[in-house]
């Protein structure tokens, strides 16, 4: 029994040692960002879901003149959710509505909007075609698995983010130009 016990738990420390060693890849360097945002309006259709709670808008992404990246989401209906902003890698919170104004919020988001519309500097190419591209970021209770698909030459016209432990997924759909 004595044994038996120590193979367990010589096995169990061999397989906590493979688990939580991390291997450096080429994708670790710098990434370009998934999105090249540019003078023009981007607009995409946001859906959130965290557990059993979903909720959906627009969200709206713009290059101003300074170089400043402007983050703005708002409801189907009009009200403003949050407006943020990106200048010389440093996050700008303008406006936000209270429930969203949680330390641990604001770092997740600001976290996945640097990995989509900057440099993804944290994240790792883990799998790319021609139709599909999967990266993922951090590690623990703050990873994310950030997926783009359905592209029309370099853009993709959906991202879907993922953070596993917390049940949360973020979608942007990027919405024609033609269509209203």
């Amino acid at each position: 029994m004595k044994q038996y016990l120590q193979f367990i738990s010589i096995l169990l420390i061999i397989i906590l040692n493979l688990s939580c060693s991390h291997k450096i890849s080429e994708g670790a360097i710098s990434l370009p960002p998934i999105v090249e945002v540019d003078s023009l309006s981007q607009k995409y259709n946001i859906q959130i879901d965290f557990m059993k709670h979903h909720f959906s808008g627009l969200l709206i992404v713009r290059k101003m003149d300074n170089h400043e990246i402007r983050i703005l989401s708002s409801s189907y209906f009009g009200m403003s959710l949050f407006d943020f902003s990106f200048l010389n890698d440093k996050f700008i919170i303008n406006s936000c509505l209270e429930p969203l104004r949680k330390k641990k919020i604001l770092n997740l988001l600001e976290m996945d909007f640097k990995n989509v519309f900057l440099t993804g500097k944290n994240s790792k190419r883990k799998e790319k075609s021609a139709i599909f591209e999967k990266r993922t970021s951090d590690k623990g209770f703050g990873k994310s698995v950030l997926y783009s698909s359905d592209f029309s030459g370099e853009t993709p016209n959906r991202i879907k983010i993922r953070h596993p432990w917390m049940r949360l997924t973020i979608q942007l759909d990027k919405l024609n130009e033609n269509n209203p």
